[in-house]
């Protein structure tokens, strides 16, 4: 079977997750937790990460401080077999931090430093598009939109499609960005892009249907958390409903779902079936705790939907 060549486009964080959190505090206040704990992440690393435990053959792009984070985030790549030659290890910034505060539900919501991940460039990506041949690119908002806006053309200008992950949650021209392959946006994200709370199918047919329109785009897919996801591709709409799952930690899940999803595809499986095992990834990585060290190899996912099969 041929091993897919993914290139991601993006963020690298170093994660500080707190767990246990019982509230967001106001200013002035101090809210106590359970425990925390270090971990590598962003969002460009972590879908990275997800798509080489999938099988595929990765390659990355992105920034860096010179300094003990930033070298633990490419060594923690390389492990895992991602080609970290276009990482830059920038003397000047220090590496992205996230403070990521999660619930007893395994909701979470974070704070991001970018630090290097701001220097992240259009030419970073050229250099790898230049040198080497993709499958497809997969990329997120968490850099500069500069640098979005240029990776999307000069993949374009080489006829390789682009997934976008439009997040963190930011409302964006979509200009720029018309005929991409995929924009996949999860709930806050939707409603900052197109204004409209995804409460409902209803609601999620509305904002599918501006995203397609305004990107001109062949599918949105928006991530719903624990209610699916949700496929529109201009004529027809599907609801996809999560996996039933004891969930512990959301982080990691919708970029895990991303990076399998795109993977499949490259392999030449339906969009339909690719959908099914991208939900299928990241119910299995919300039952741990973290981002990249919750994320699923593909042998875990496939025992995931036998036992799915055998319970059903």
């Amino acid at each position: 079977m041929k091993q897919p060549n993914i290139l991601v486009v993006g963020s690298m964080n170093m994660d500080l997750n707190l767990y246990g959190i019982p509230r967001i505090s106001q200013f002035g206040e101090s809210v106590g937790c359970e425990a925390y704990k270090y971990a590598t992440g962003g969002k460009g690393a972590n879908q990275a990460y997800a798509a080489a435990l999938q099988g595929a053959n990765v390659t990355m792009v992105g920034r860096v401080g010179n300094d003990h984070n930033g070298h633990s985030l490419i060594t923690e790549l390389e492990r895992v077999g991602i080609h970290t030659g276009y990482v830059v290890a920038d003397k000047n910034d220090q590496t992205g931090l996230a403070t990521i505060m999660v619930d007893d539900l395994g909701r979470y919501f974070s704070y991001v430093s970018l630090g290097a991940n701001n220097k992240l460039s259009p030419a970073d990506v050229e250099k790898a598009l230049s040198e080497m041949s993709f499958d497809m690119v997969l990329m997120q908002l968490e850099m500069p939109l500069e640098t979005v806006y240029r990776t999307y053309e000069l993949a374009k200008e080489r006829n390789i499609p682009v997934f976008l992950d439009a997040g963190p949650a930011m409302n964006i021209s979509l200009d720029r960005l018309k005929g991409i392959y995929i924009i996949s946006p999860n709930e806050a994200e939707t409603e900052a892009l197109t204004g409209i709370a995804v409460e409902n199918e209803a609601d999620a047919m509305e904002a599918a249907k501006q995203l397609y329109e305004r990107a001109n785009t062949q599918y949105v897919i928006l991530k719903m958390g624990s209610r699916g996801a949700f496929l529109y591709d201009g004529k027809t709409a599907r609801m996809y409903p999560a996996y039933k799952v004891n969930a512990i930690d959301s982080t990691g899940a919708g970029d895990t779902f991303n990076a399998a999803l795109v993977n499949k595809i490259c392999l030449g499986e339906s969009l339909d079936e690719a959908i099914q095992y991208a939900s299928a990834a990241a119910a299995f990585c919300v039952t741990r705790k973290g981002a990249q060290i919750s994320i699923p190899t593909a042998e875990e996912v496939e025992k995931f939907l036998q036992n799915q099969l055998i319970t059903d």
